[in-house]
């Protein structure tokens, strides 16, 4: 009797995690719809079809692409936005992210939240996701830089804090489009 109610209670557990499995899977797929792809200044991406491509500020930046719907009230700036920028490789990628970062930081209205290495593709990268608190907004970051050849390529992953997460499968997708050309 206890076999036959161990057994039940398995074949239970396993049949919760197989939903569990196929629900995580069908929720994590990649369904953007109509996207887009954007080819210039050596670098490639798709991106959500709702989304726009975008003007940088940043004097380094190559592709910017920004959901229109975020837009600031009275302003033209997209608070959720993707911004790529190739900077000319000046010392080691590892002294160039550490130089970045120590002076950012030294601003007490950057936080770090996570930094560690990543890689895309055959690539070796660096992640840094960090908050900043922008005229009581905090918005959250996470920028990954990527060495190839005498270059580095930085993507800046920005949205509020508050919908960072639910922008992640956009994030995701952008990231993984991503090509050197």
């Amino acid at each position: 009797m206890k076999k036959y109610l161990l057994g039940k209670y398995l074949l239970g557990i396993a049949i919760i995690m197989a939903v569990i499995f196929v629900s995580g899977c069908v929720s994590n797929s990649e369904n953007i719809d109509d996207p887009q792809t954007l080819a210039q200044n050596g670098v490639l991406i798709k991106y959500p079809g709702n989304w726009v491509v975008a003007n940088s500020l940043s004097n380094d930046s190559i592709i910017s692409v920004a959901d229109p719907n975020s837009t600031v009230p009275g302003s033209d700036f997209a608070q959720i936005n993707v911004n790529i920028e190739k900077r000319q490789l000046s010392s080691s990628l590892n002294t160039m992210y550490n130089k970045t970062y120590t002076q950012l930081f030294s601003n007490s209205d950057y936080t770090l939240l996570a930094e560690g290495n990543t890689s895309k593709g055959d690539m070796n990268a660096l992640e840094c996701m960090y908050s900043v608190n922008e005229n009581g907004t905090i918005k959250q970051h996470k920028a990954i830089w990527i060495e190839k050849g005498n270059y580095v390529y930085v993507l800046l992953f920005t949205a509020p804090q508050s919908e960072f997460e639910s922008q992640n499968k956009n994030f995701e997708f952008i990231l993984n489009s991503f090509k050197i050309t």
